[in-house]
């Protein structure tokens, strides 16, 4: 027969086809085999990254949480100090209403201790702090005794 590609030799057909399947299943088998090994490695490889970016994240969640509570804490601090700068300002806001109430009657007794030569500042805030003199007949309710009348008054 012939030895042309395609045609088949008389003698040894069947062992040359058996020997051609079975070197094919080999050859199949082969590569199969370096596929699903290949296959393993890719996908322990995908495992070992896996695991490192598991670790990564753990320590990055860590880190944040450590974060997260310092600027907590930093956050009760700035409230409190808020607070009482809050206070402070409400303390100085009565203060300089009390100033703005004070300033006519300092300008007053200044206007006073310039116009009436030789009395001091503490002579007009004397003057200020003494009660005023009233008669007891001015004064309602005043710890003056009772004028009892006589019966003779009475009995006119």
């Amino acid at each position: 027969m012939s030895n042309v590609p395609g045609m088949m030799s008389s003698g040894s057909e069947p062992d040359a086809r058996g020997v051609n399947v079975d070197e094919k299943k080999r050859k199949r088998m082969i590569s199969n085999r370096e596929s699903a090994r290949r296959s393993r490695m890719k996908k322990q490889k995908l495992l070992e990254d896996l695991v490192t970016e598991v670790a990564s994240l753990k320590v990055q969640i860590h880190n944040n949480t450590n974060n997260y509570e310092a600027l907590m804490q930093k956050i009760v601090v700035l409230e409190s100090e808020n607070n009482a700068l809050k206070v402070q300002q409400m303390e100085l806001a009565q203060y300089l209403k009390n100033l703005q109430l004070m300033q006519p009657q300092m300008e007053w007794l200044e206007f006073n201790l310039m116009n009436q030569p030789g009395r001091t500042l503490c002579d007009i805030i004397v003057d200020i702090n003494e009660p005023p003199k009233v008669q007891s007949w001015q004064c309602h309710g005043s710890n003056q005794p009772a004028i009892m009348a006589s019966t003779e008054m009475l009995n006119y």
